[in-house]
């Protein structure tokens, strides 16, 4: 990866990494579309709380002696706090993921805060979405859109069908074809999709502003085709092989005779390689909550929301095949993650994990990679709360621990470029979390075993410490921790790259 790469990867970080002015967020409520300002404090995206509820009929009570705001709506109260992370909700108190303000006579919430302030005030739906940076209030229907594929001997279909009509937009990038949706929103259940016989090789789903979903061609491509159907609302890719190799294979049958269809260029020539793949695993999930902190917040939901800003960032930014171990609130066994890395032949695998300790003190990340002897007491610590691996008696037959042959035979070869990759990635995110003297450590960490590429697993933070854990809930302070995490890799594949 050369310096210049590198550099561009960079700049396409989110503004909010880089301090700049971020994007407005927009409201959606079922009779309205608002973009709202939004202004960063002490690096927490905060939004003003006039504009979330002008025309709501919300009641507003404020009270200078205390500095508090009080909101009532059809009998239900709420209560925010000048310069506190704390909001009293109907009587329950919620932590917030950072302090509301009150400024120039306007109160600032935290944006990740509103669907917890006023969903349960106004007694409707409420989300944040902050792929898409809307904000969602009441009964707000949103297009949903399924994708289906069709493989034959040198053609694939890909079908995009929306429950209504949308404006799909069709555009080649470096190495894919993406497919983007301008609406504020759309639902899907689709994640991602490998298909065989070289012609496409992934199917994914990006999300973000543009509500992307992306195509990789495989090293038969040729050329792809697409069109448009009304009824129902469809959009049909046909990627086909080089014409010497698919003359004698018509496209598949539900190509509307005579329709226009333009042609998309040639991402990538048919015998070039496909691009790098990152798996990223976020740790725990369903049942296995992980470390809980005292506000309540749970390990799995930290992790998976730091592994898909990473995914967005991975791909955006250095354009690489991305996959996560999991992309929902499900559990997936410690050995199945790292199947799922050599399955898809990754070329790094990144482990991510929030901290717990029951030192007061204990703050900061740490970066481990792969040894069946643990750096420190901590370490063992540790890994024995991740789920750790026991390294067999000194005087064990062959053959007594699985294991460690699996170990001996994928993650030994690589442990040199792990310990670099947990460098680099140490060094960017110490940056963010104030941990520069941690450095990097080793321990047995099971799902790290048998990983047949670079690997290592990253503690973001202490879930049990207060303070961190306000930053584990904050959009923002996870948007800064997954720049800190691509800097990292983007350096370690440059140095690669060098050599």
């Amino acid at each position: 990866m050369t310096r210049s790469l590198l550099a561009a990867a960079l700049v396409l970080l989110p503004a909010i990494a880089r301090g700049a002015t971020p994007e407005p967020v927009v409201l959606l409520t079922e009779s309205q579309r608002r973009e709202i300002a939004v202004v960063v404090r002490a690096e927490a995206e905060l939004v003003p709380l006039e504009p979330l509820i002008a025309g709501l009929g919300v009641q507003l009570r404020p009270n200078a002696a205390n500095a508090s705001l009080g909101l009532s709506f059809q009998g239900r109260d709420a209560t925010l706090y000048h310069k506190k992370s704390l909001a009293s909700v109907g009587g329950d108190l919620r932590l917030l993921s950072s302090p509301t303000l009150l400024e120039n006579g306007s109160w600032l919430i935290p944006v990740d805060a509103v669907p917890r302030l006023l969903g349960p005030l106004l007694g409707v739906r409420s989300e944040w979405r902050a792929a898409s940076r809307v904000l969602i209030l009441g009964n707000v229907t949103a297009p949903r859109i399924t994708v289906s594929t069709f493989v034959s001997g040198d053609a694939v279909r890909v079908v995009f069908e929306a429950s209504e009509k949308v404006p799909f937009k069709v555009e080649q990038e470096a190495g894919r074809v993406t497919v983007s949706v301008a609406r504020d929103i759309v639902d899907t259940a689709f994640t991602q999709q490998r298909l065989t016989g070289g012609i496409v090789d992934w199917v994914q789903w990006v999300g973000g502003r543009g509500n992307v979903f992306t195509v990789t061609p495989g090293r038969r491509f040729g050329e792809v085709q697409y069109q448009e159907q009304e009824s129902p609302a469809r959009l049909i890719l046909d990627f086909k092989a080089p014409a010497t190799a698919a003359a004698a294979t018509p496209p598949p049958a539900a190509t509307k005779p005579g329709a226009a269809t333009p042609a998309v260029p040639s991402p990538t020539s048919p015998e070039a390689p496909s691009s790098r793949t990152i798996v990223i695993d976020p740790g725990h999930g369903g049942d296995e909550v992980g470390a809980i902190g005292a506000g309540g917040t749970m390990e799995k939901d930290v992790t998976l929301s730091i592994a898909r800003k990473l995914r967005a960032l991975v791909q955006n930014s250095l354009g690489y095949q991305v996959f996560l171990t999991r992309d929902k609130d499900d559990v997936v066994a410690l050995d199945d993650r790292t199947a799922v890395a050599n399955n898809y032949k990754a070329d790094l695998f990144v482990s991510i994990h929030a901290n717990a300790s029951r030192a007061k003190g204990a703050h900061g990340s740490e970066v481990y990679f792969l040894s069946y002897q643990a750096s420190d007491d901590d370490s063992r610590r540790v890994a024995q709360a991740e789920g750790a691996i026991a390294a067999p008696p000194a005087d064990a037959p062959l053959g007594t621990d699985l294991s460690l042959i699996l170990w001996d035979m994928a993650q030994a070869e690589h442990l040199e470029a792990s310990s670099a990759l947990a460098s680099r990635i140490q060094e960017e995110i110490a940056t963010v979390t104030g941990s520069e003297g941690r450095g990097i450590k080793q321990a047995p960490f099971r799902v790290l075993v048998g990983a047949a590429m670079p690997a290592v697993l990253v503690e973001v933070g202490f879930i049990t410490n207060s303070e961190e854990e306000k930053q584990l809930l904050s959009d923002a302070w996870q948007s800064k921790v997954a720049a800190a995490l691509l800097r990292g890799i983007s350096r370690f594949e440059q140095g690669r790259g060098d050599r």
